[in-house]
């Protein structure tokens, strides 16, 4: 008996996808309608200041949140993320192919739909390492008592850290010599990303064993990184 609960199991529906997949786009469409700059904004202020306080507790009230009271969070840390990313490549690019030695318009031009590309794959990343996270998640769940949205919100949370270390990334473009500063930090914050997404997946999955869950995550993880591993061979690097 023991053995069937702390059994693995991988459960996904046709239709509950479906279902999810769409409940989530209308309720990110109402999220937006419904923006109220002011008060959200004192929200955010406060969500903020409490998770540097305790981003454990901040972690598990997004998970057990049924309301989606998270979701406008999510969408703000999101939006920052794709900033951050699409500011950091564009002035790549330029240093590169116009400021740098052998910069000018017309090498610009010459590898603009090259480098149009690559900005592309370079945004969507962040998108496929949220959704393959959380449909994980969403499939490992036994009881689908939470939306996906939530899951999103939640999974979204846990990379704060991993979005810190893109913003200080952009001291490299302002000077190289920042690259080992840069990379330490990057390393240190994706230690940090790890150990909220463990206690993320476990708030999420609503379990209390450490021994079973510990390995569970172990799964989730080993097949996201086949994932990444297979993203990485179309230059897409989760």
């Amino acid at each position: 008996m023991e053995e069937n609960e702390n059994k693995t199991t991988f459960n996904v529906n046709a239709e509950d996808v479906k279902k999810e997949t769409e409940e989530t786009v209308n309720q990110v469409k109402d999220t937006i309608k419904n923006v109220d700059l002011k008060n959200d904004s004192k929200e955010a202020k406060g969500f903020f200041f409490s998770f540097f306080k305790n981003p454990l507790g901040e972690i598990k009230k997004s998970a057990s949140s049924v309301d989606n009271k998270f979701v406008k969070i999510a969408i703000i840390i999101f939006v920052v993320w794709i900033a951050i990313l699409l500011i950091s490549n564009i002035l790549s690019m330029a240093t590169t192919y116009l400021f740098g030695p052998l910069g000018n318009f017309a090498y610009f031009f010459q590898n603009l739909f090259h480098n149009m590309f690559l900005l592309v794959k370079t945004l969507v990343a962040p998108i496929i390492t949220v959704l393959v996270l959380s449909g994980l998640v969403y499939g490992f769940k036994k009881v689908k008592n939470r939306s996906f949205l939530t899951i999103i919100s939640t999974i979204l949370i846990a990379k704060i850290p991993i979005v810190i270390a893109n913003a200080f990334n952009l001291l490299v473009l302002v000077n190289s010599h920042f690259t080992k500063i840069t990379s330490a930090f990057s390393g240190f914050c994706n230690v940090l990303s790890t150990v909220l997404l463990f206690f993320a997946v476990k708030n999420l999955l609503e379990e209390d064993k450490n021994d079973s869950y510990f390995w569970k995550f172990a799964l989730i993880i080993g097949i996201f990184y086949i994932v990444k591993f297979v993203c990485s061979y179309l230059g897409i690097y989760l």
